[in-house]
C-alpha cells in the first residue's frame, strides 16, 4: 500500500517551480483556488478577475493540477433575495474556467454541520481530491524520473558533477521513503554507491573524472558514522556544496543506507554491509592517494565499527543479538584490530611506555575526532569515550584490548569459527609478547599452531612457529626451541637466511654443549634430513658368517648448510631363526627390491592432515539452458563430494612438544663417524662383518651434532639382512650307473667343509 502525506500551504508565486528546479518533496502537485462566493456581482467585481491572475500565474508556470473549490453555506444564502439567478456561481466558474475539465470544479456544502448533504460533498471532495493528486504525483514523478535518467546520461560530458547528481537522486529517494516504498528508496542508495564505487575503481585505472578531485582533499576529521539521526544535515550540506571530503560522502550515504535497512527490520544487512565499507573505504583512499594522517583512519574505523553495534543493539533484544553474532562478530573483530594498531602507533604497548613522540600523536588523533555529538553525550559508554579513555593511558589501553580480544575470541569459538579465533588469539600473543609475558603468548600460539596443522595450512604454520620459536627462546625452553629451530631451518616458505639462522641457532647450541657432555637432546629426524633409499652388497642382502655386507644409504639433508655430523648410526635388531637363506630371498622377491635397493617414502613435515589425505575432486559439467529458445543460459562446474573436502578433519598430532623418540641401545650398531652433509642428498656407507647366522633387521637412524640426537625411530618398509652358516657335508656320487658288489669300480668324492 501507498501511504502520500500532503501538506497545504498559503498560495505563493516564489513556491512555484523554476526552470530547472529539481526539489520534488516540495513540489506543488496541486493548486486548490478556495471560494465561498454566493454573489453574482461579487464573482464579477473580484473573484472572476482573481481567478483569472491565478490561473495565468499557473500557466506562466506550466501548471495545469489545480482545482477550483466553492463552499456553499446556507445561511449566507438566506440573507439574499428570493429571485434565483438564472446561473448559479458554480456553473458561472465551470463556463468562465472549466470549459473542458468540468471536474475540475467541486462543491463542498455546508462544510461545518453534520448532515448527510454534507457528508456527500465532503466524501465527493475528498475522491476527487485524492485522485487528482495521485494523478499529478504520478504524472511529475515519472517526469522526474526521465530528467534523472537524461542528467545521469550525461556524466561523461565535461563539467558534469556526481554531486548534483546525487542530490536528484536523492531527492528521488526522499519520496519513495515518504510513501513508505523502503526498498525502492534503498535501490536509489545503492545505484549512487555503485556509480560512486565505479568511477573510484576507474580512477585507479588511470581514468579519472575530473569532480572526484574534489573527494582527493587530505582527511582533517575521523570522527566516524553518524547513525543516530535519520538525516545528517551537516554532511549533506558539505555534499550539497562539493566540500566534502571522502569519508563524509560514505558516512552521510551509508548512513541513509543504514536508516533504511532498519526500517525494513534488516539489522543484520546493516552489519554486513558496514563491514564491507568500511574495508572498500580503506582500499578507495589508496586508489584517490588522499592524504591520511597515521592513525587516523584506525580511529574512524573504530568509532565506526562500534556507532554500528550500538546502533544494532538499540533496535534488537538480547535474544536476537546472541542468534546473529555471526553477522556482527566481523565487527568486532576489526575494531580489535585497529585499537591494536592504535596502540602500537601511539606508544601503548612499548614495555617503555610511550614517549613524547608518541604523545603528541595521541594528541593529534584525538583533536581529529572534535567534541562528542549530543546524540550520545550522556551514553556511558559511547564510541567516543571508548576511544578515548583506550588513548589515555597503557592500563586502559589493556583493559579495552582484552576486553575486545576475548569478546571476539569467544564469538568465533560459540560459532564455530575455530580459524577466526585462533587469528585473534595470535594478535593476543603478539601482544603479551611485546608486555615480555611470553608464558602467556605460548598457550595462544600453541592453539593456533595446532589448528593450522590439523588444516594443512603451509604459510600460517610457518608464521606461528617463527613467533612460537621467539617465545621458547624466552621461556627457556631449549628442547622445544630446539625442536621448533630444525624444522624451520628446513622450511621451504623461509629465505635462505631466516633458515640458516635457524640452522646456526641449533649448531651454536651444539657447540656449546660439546664440552661438557650431559642430557641428550632427541628430536625428530624428518626436519633435519630424510631416508632416501638403501643399496646393499650383497644385493640379495644374504651372506655366510665371516662374509663382508655393505650397506649405503641415500639421505637427503633438510638444513641450508654444511652440518658436521658427529656420528649416524643404525640400530639392528637381531633374532635367530632357521631357513634363513630362503626366507630372506621370500621377503626380497615380495618388496620387489631391484639390485638389492629399498626405497623409502618420503616424508612430509607433520600436517596431520595435509592436501594429500584430502579426498579425490569429484567434478562433472553444469549446463543450464532458457526454457523459453534453449538457448545456453549458464555453465559451469560442479563438485559431487563438496560435503567430503568441506567437513572438519580431526588432527591425529598433538603440539608440538618434544617427540618422545628414545634411542635405542643395542649390542648391534652399524656406524659411521666424522660425516659431513651438505644439503640435498648424501651417500653413506657402512661396513660390516657378519658374526653370528640369524635375522638381522635396520630399526632406528640416529644422527648426533653435539649432544642432539636426530632419530628416525622406525625405518618403513622394514630392511633385513640374513647371515648363514652351514655345517660341513659329505656327498659320494658315483661314476657310473651301478655298482657290484665285490668288483673294483671307479667313484667321485666331493667333500664341502665351511669353517667359521
Amino acid at each position: 500500500m501507498i501511504h502520500l502525506e500532503s501538506n497545504f500551504v498559503q498560495f505563493k508565486e516564489e513556491l512555484l517551480p523554476k526552470e530547472g528546479n529539481k526539489a520534488l518533496l516540495t513540489f506543488p502537485f496541486l493548486h486548490i483556488y478556495w471560494t465561498e462566493c454566493c454573489d453574482t456581482e461579487v464573482y464579477k467585481a473580484t473573484v472572476k478577475d482573481d481567478l483569472t491572475k491565478w490561473q495565468n500565474v499557473l500557466k506562466a508556470h506550466s501548471s495545469v493540477d489545480w482545482l477550483i473549490v466553492v463552499v456553499e453555506n446556507d445561511a449566507k444564502k438566506k440573507n439574499k433575495t428570493n429571485i434565483l439567478p438564472r446561473t448559479s456561481i458554480v456553473d458561472k466558474i465551470r463556463n468562465d474556467f472549466c470549459n473542458k475539465q468540468s471536474d475540475r470544479c467541486v462543491v463542498l456544502s455546508d462544510p461545518l454541520k453534520d448532515s448527510s448533504r454534507t457528508q456527500e460533498s465532503w466524501n465527493a471532495f475528498l475522491t476527487k481530491l485524492r485522485t487528482l493528486l495521485l494523478m499529478s504525483f504520478t504524472k511529475n514523478l515519472g517526469k522526474f524520473e526521465d530528467d534523472m535518467r537524461t542528467l545521469r546520461e550525461k556524466r561523461t560530458e565535461p563539467g558534469w558533477s556526481f554531486c548534483d547528481y546525487f542530490m536528484v537522486q536523492e531527492e528521488l529517494a526522499f519520496v519513495f521513503e515518504m510513501l513508505q516504498q523502503f526498498e525502492d528508496a534503498l535501490v536509489q542508495y545503492d545505484e549512487l554507491d555503485a556509480l560512486f564505487s565505479q568511477y573510484v575503481v576507474n580512477f585507479g585505472a588511470g581514468d579519472g573524472a575530473n569532480w572526484l578531485t574534489f573527494f582527493c582533499q587530505p582527511v582533517k576529521s575521523w570522527n566516524g558514522l553518524i547513525l543516530r539521526k535519520p538525516i545528517d544535515m551537516e554532511k549533506r550540506g558539505l555534499i550539497q556544496r562539493q566540500e566534502a571530503t571522502l569519508l563524509d560522502l560514505r558516512s552521510y550515504l551509508f548512513s541513509r543506507q543504514c536508516t533504511l535497512l532498519l526500517f525494513l527490520q534488516r539489522p543484520w544487512e546493516v552489519a554486513q554491509r558496514a563491514l564491507e565499507l568500511l574495508h572498500s573505504c580503506v582500499q578507495e583512499l589508496k586508489l584517490l592517494e588522499v592524504s591520511v594522517p597515521p592513525g587516523a583512519l584506525d580511529c574512524w574505523v573504530f568509532l565506526s565499527c562500534l556507532e554500528v553495534l550500538q546502533r544494532i543493539e538499540g533496535c534488537c533484544d538480547r535474544a536476537q543479538i546472541d542468534s546473529n553474532i555471526a553477522h556482527t562478530v566481523g565487527l568486532w573483530s576489526y575494531a580489535t584490530e585497529k585499537l591494536k594498531s592504535l596502540g602500537y602507533l601511539c606508544g601503548l604497548v612499548s614495555e617503555q611506555g610511550p614517549n613524547s613522540e608518541d604523545l603528541n600523536r595521541t594528541v593529534d588523533l584525538l583533536a581529529g575526532l572534535g567534541a562528542e555529538r549530543p546524540e550520545t553525550a550522556n551514553a556511558a559508554q559511547s564510541p567516543y569515550k571508548k576511544l578515548k579513555e583506550a588513548l589515555s593511558s597503557v592500563e586502559a589501553f589493556e583493559k579495552h584490548y582484552l576486553d575486545l580480544s576475548h569478546a571476539t575470541i569467544e564469538m568465533y569459538t560459540s560459532i564455530g569459527r575455530i580459524r577466526s579465533a585462533k587469528f585473534v588469539g595470535k594478535d593476543l600473543a603478539e601482544f603479551y609478547m611485546r608486555k615480555k609475558s611470553p608464558q602467556k603468548a605460548e598457550i595462544y600460539l600453541q592453539g593456533a599452531l595446532k589448528n593450522y596443522l590439523a588444516e594443512g595450512w603451509a604459510l600460517p604454520i610457518t608464521h606461528t612457529r617463527k613467533q612460537l620459536a621467539e617465545c621458547q627462546k624466552h621461556l627457556g625452553q631449549i628442547e622445544n626451541y630446539l625442536q621448533t629451530s630444525s624444522l624451520l631451518a628446513s622450511d621451504r616458505h623461509l629465505t635462505e637466511s631466516e633458515r640458516e639462522h635457524f640452522c646456526r641457532e641449533i649448531l651454536s647450541f651444539a657447540s656449546r654443549q660439546a664440552d661438557s657432555p650431559g642430557h641428550k637432546i632427541v628430536l625428530p629426524m624428518h626436519s633435519f634430513a630424510q631416508l632416501r633409499d638403501l643399496h646393499f652388497t650383497p644385493s640379495n642382502a644374504v651372506v655366510h658368517v665371516g662374509g663382508a655386507l655393505s650397506v649405503e644409504i641415500t639421505v637427503c639433508s633438510q638444513m641450508p648448510v654444511p652440518v658436521h655430523v658427529e656420528q649416524i648410526a643404525i640400530n639392528v635388531h637381531f633374532s635367530i631363526e632357521k631357513n634363513n637363506y630362503r626366507k630372506t630371498a621370500e621377503w626380497l622377491t615380495k618388496h620387489k627390491t631391484a639390485n638389492g635397493i629399498v626405497s623409502f617414502p618420503a616424508e612430509t613435515a607433520p600436517y596431520p592432515t595435509s592436501q594429500n589425505s584430502l579426498p579425490t575432486l569429484e567434478l562433472c559439467e553444469m549446463f543450464e539452458r532458457s526454457p523459453s529458445d534453449n538457448s545456453l543460459h549458464t555453465t559451469g562446474i560442479i563438485c559431487k563430494n563438496v560435503h567430503m573436502l568441506l567437513r572438519k578433519q580431526e588432527s591425529g598430532a598433538a603440539l608440538e612438544a618434544p617427540s618422545g623418540a628414545a634411542l635405542e641401545a643395542g649390542a648391534h650398531v652399524l656406524k659411521c663417524n666424522a660425516v659431513t652433509l651438505e644439503p640435498g642428498p648424501n651417500t653413506i656407507t657402512f661396513r660390516t662383518q657378519a658374526k653370528e647366522p640369524g635375522t638381522y633387521t635396520l630399526r632406528q637412524l640416529c644422527a648426533s651434532v653435539g649432544p642432539v640426537w636426530f632419530v628416525l625411530p622406525h625405518m618403513y618398509p622394514l630392511v633385513r639382512y640374513e647371515v648363514y652358516s652351514q655345517e660341513p657335508q659329505l656327498h659320494v656320487e658315483p661314476l657310473a650307473a651301478f655298482w657290484l658288489v665285490f668288483l673294483r669300480r671307479s667313484s667321485s668324492l666331493s667333500l664341502l667343509a665351511i669353517t667359521q
